[in-house]
């Protein structure tokens, strides 16, 4: 059974960079193989996801440094107003 929905919802997306050592990548293609053609976005979102709702340490300090977060909630959460570098476009599907 696979631990993340197999369905993308239609969420407002941010832009994140990053590297991926080789391996991660390879388990990365393969896990979205595996979800029957899920994208790299939606693999990395619902996973962090489920890191952020599952880790007791980092609730604890959410719940003490930012009072009225919502760091459990899987709904959409407020954008930011004011976005550090408004020139960035989305990259392609990778």
């Amino acid at each position: 059974m696979a631990l993340i929905p197999k369905v993308e919802p239609k969420l407002e997306k941010k832009v994140v960079s990053a590297r991926l050592d080789e391996e991660a990548h390879t388990m990365l293609q393969r896990y979205a193989a595996f979800l029957g053609g899920g994208t790299n976005v939606y693999i990395i979102g619902e996973s962090l996801k489920r890191l952020f709702r599952r880790d007791k340490e980092f609730n604890e300090w959410l719940e003490k440094n930012h009072t009225g977060s919502t760091a459990t909630s899987d709904g959409p959460q407020p954008a930011n107003p004011t976005p550090k570098n408004p020139t960035r476009t989305a990259p392609t599907a990778a």
